[in-house]
């Protein structure tokens, strides 16, 4: 009879593997480090690629242009515009952090820092020598 009670433990044991395996890949619920002894992935910290200055991006199929200004004030920044020479560039007041510059980002050539710090944040005046 000992040869039957050790078929029916093994029986037993390999159901209940079979079950707690189903139930891990079924559930829907977190899986815990505590529960697994298996080295968890995790995703990389993600890393800031906005650069300083004047840069390009795209959404989708959309090209745009911005300025992205690391100081704590406003400064002013000469916008160099494509086409007219410089009667289409403008100087505009940026604050800290990304400013979206309007319309298509293929529409612009450059934009740079000229001083201004102190200017009153979005003022836009026309190109002069600088």
């Amino acid at each position: 009879m000992k040869p039957f009670l050790n078929s029916v433990r093994v029986a037993t044991a390999v159901a209940s593997s079979v079950l707690t395996a189903a139930a891990v890949v079924t559930s829907s619920g977190p899986v815990h480090a505590a529960s697994s002894h298996q080295p968890q992935a995790r995703p990389a910290a993600a890393v800031s690629a906005v650069p300083c200055g004047f840069f390009r991006y795209s959404v989708r199929e959309s090209q745009f242009a911005a300025y992205n200004h690391f100081g704590e004030t406003t400064v002013l920044v000469h916008v160099d515009v494509r086409g007219g020479g410089s009667t289409n560039d403008y100087h505009l007041c940026v604050g800290p952090n990304r400013t979206q510059l309007p319309g298509a980002g293929p529409n612009y050539l450059n934009a740079y820092y000229i001083g201004g710090a102190g200017c009153r944040l979005g003022d836009r005046s026309p190109h002069s020598p600088h």
